[in-house]
């Protein structure tokens, strides 16, 4: 699978993987790091694509450090919190995720409670 530089090729392959219900890893790891280096500052179509490959490839555990990274970066820690509450929905005995959750909380928050809740 190529993946150009074309503005709008990276949404026509996520639209063709999600519709197909794709599950080639390859092709989506590939359109990932398209859309990470095209579009490293635009949080909406970085969530588009890791929300699509994460739904599904729930125990992708790097792949949602990598999402919950960018989106550091780029937004609230709000809205960090909100991806890694979907983390521990999805794959709630995921040690890996827990630690990476408790982590960012103890980083950016500094009321024990908040950590704590």
């Amino acid at each position: 699978m190529a993946v150009g530089s074309i503005d709008g090729l990276d949404e026509h392959l996520l639209n063709e993987l999600v519709a197909r219900g794709s599950l080639d890893f390859d092709a989506w790891t590939t359109l990932i790091s398209s859309v990470e280096q095209m579009y490293h500052d635009d949080i909406d179509k970085i969530s588009l694509v890791y929300d699509s490959f994460l739904s599904e490839f729930p125990l992708c555990h790097g792949y949602r450090k990598k999402y919950a990274e960018h989106t550091t970066h780029l937004c609230s820690a709000e809205r960090v919190v909100r991806i890694f509450e979907r983390a521990v929905e999805a794959v709630p005995y995921s040690v890996g995720v827990w630690v990476d959750y408790c982590s960012f909380d103890i980083s950016s928050f500094e009321d024990p409670l908040d950590v704590c809740r």
